[in-house]
């Protein structure tokens, strides 16, 4: 059971400039080096860069013209958090995204990073996950996909509840609002503090979601050791297979197959809580289907226009530990709404943006939202 206790220790803000989240508002806004300092009036690009490399100090003049241009509070560059580079993350994109696409994805994602860092100060997690090297142990993606569904203790067939199971192993887990420029499915990483993050795209469908969950769980456990010169190919298809075989294990699954019909699509989508693109895939990979078969089925998901937004869509819980821990802050450690925004470096609409959750709807003035499910 994941284990959420209290740390009473408040850390007053420091007063000294983290040169790296200048870099790191600009480039969440979209901004080149020159484009920005072509904008400002203290300021060259050539102090600009000295500026973000730690080279020179940032004058509080300067500060809050960046805090105005960026349209971030002055606390948000002050934050201790180090920026992560992209190639420590795993990421599911797609390929022919742009680099200022990329910068600001990789932006957000650290911004939010931070943000979980800062609650952990005051919260403590209990993580328990099965890391392995699974080269090391001679282990196939499906081989450790049954080890790691034993040492869940989970019961044969589908997986009631993904986001539930993971997240009382500490993983936490939260829907962020990316649009599809952004080629965005999925991301996993650890915070300074070794807690493991997974982050999914909110506007995909839910049965998107969960493969993306799993999925980015084989890169947290088989991949921690991960390094940029490896088979970025091989490592994808590893995550794919043991998302499949952990969703939908061959003993359980594959007699559902047999019979593979339009007929019966929407009763095993719905049991086995994959799309049906996974479920198609799985029966041709367990040789259910022929690949003339499989063909025949691509084609129809092209025909229906099935690849883009699939029917019998089914709903999935909330994540729900994010939520607990900006609870705690705002109960029992009496954070106001103000309190939390300078925490968190935003202003009230993009803290909204982020963090639009129901259980923390009172103290933030969201609106609740209402689940969309596509018949």
């Amino acid at each position: 059971m994941t284990r959420i206790a209290f740390l009473y220790i408040i850390n007053p803000m420091k007063t000294i400039i983290n040169n790296e989240r200048i870099k790191l508002a600009r480039e969440s806004r979209g901004f080149s080096q020159s484009a920005l300092a072509k904008s400002m009036k203290t300021i060259s690009q050539s102090m600009l860069s000295k500026i973000e490399k730690g080279f020179a100090e940032c004058s509080e003049e300067t500060l809050i013209e960046l805090s105005h241009l960026l349209n971030y509070p002055t606390s948000f560059f002050y934050k201790k958090h180090q920026a992560y580079q992209i190639k420590e993350f795993y990421y599911r994109k797609n390929l022919s995204t742009t680099i200022t696409k990329n910068k600001i994805l990789e932006a957000k994602i650290n911004i939010i990073s931070s943000h979980i860092s800062e609650l952990l100060d005051n919260v403590e997690l209990d993580v328990d996950l099965p890391y392995t090297d699974i080269r090391d142990k001679e282990l196939t993606p499906a081989r450790f996909a049954e080890q790691v569904r034993s040492y869940f203790k989970l019961p044969k067939g589908p997986i009631e509840n993904l986001i539930k199971v993971l997240e009382k192993r500490g993983v936490v887990i939260h829907f962020v609002d990316f649009d599809e420029t952004y080629k965005f499915s999925g991301i996993n990483f650890h915070t300074k503090d070794g807690i493991p993050v997974i982050l999914v795209n909110s506007n995909h469908p839910n049965s998107r979601k969960i493969f993306t969950i799993a999925h980015e769980l084989g890169h947290l456990l088989m991949h921690e050791n991960f390094i940029v010169s490896d088979d970025m190919k091989m490592i994808e298809t590893e995550a794919n297979s043991f998302a499949s075989n952990f969703l939908m294990p061959r003993a359980d699954i594959k007699a559902d197959l047999y019979g593979f019909s339009e007929t019966n699509l929407a009763s095993l989508k719905k049991y086995w809580k994959v799309s049906i693109q996974a479920l198609t895939y799985r029966a041709k990979s367990l040789g259910v289907l022929t690949s003339d078969q499989y063909r025949r089925w691509v084609t129809k998901f092209n025909y229906y226009g099935w690849r883009k937004k699939e029917p019998f869509e089914f709903i999935i819980g909330e994540p729900n530990l994010l939520s607990k821990m900006l609870l705690l802050h705002f109960e029992d450690l009496e954070y106001s709404k103000n309190e939390m925004l300078n925490m968190f470096g935003l202003n009230e609409k993009e803290f909204n943006e982020y963090y639009d959750l129901e259980q923390i709807a009172k103290y933030t003035g969201n609106k609740i939202r209402k689940i969309r499910i596509a018949l």
